[in-house]
């Protein structure tokens, strides 16, 4: 349940950035050399921002996929 809402969460976070560039027209300036820089660090910093998010909310459980047996 937490990687759920981990994802819901990530998903909310990327749509405010997506939004957010769209308003700034981002799409329409992609070729300008500074707006593509400030558009690749903003997709880069939404990454980040996602991974923390979802290591916050859903842990590392995912990845503990083979238990230890103690003896």
């Amino acid at each position: 349940m937490n990687t759920f809402k981990a994802l819901i969460l990530m998903t909310l976070w990327t749509a405010v950035v997506g939004i957010g560039l769209y308003l700034l027209e981002a799409h329409e300036n992609y070729q300008d050399l500074v707006w593509a820089t400030g558009i690749g660090l903003t997709l880069l910093i939404t990454h980040m921002v996602n991974m923390v998010i979802y290591f916050k909310v859903a842990g590392d459980k995912p990845y503990k996929w083979f238990q230890s047996k103690s003896a």
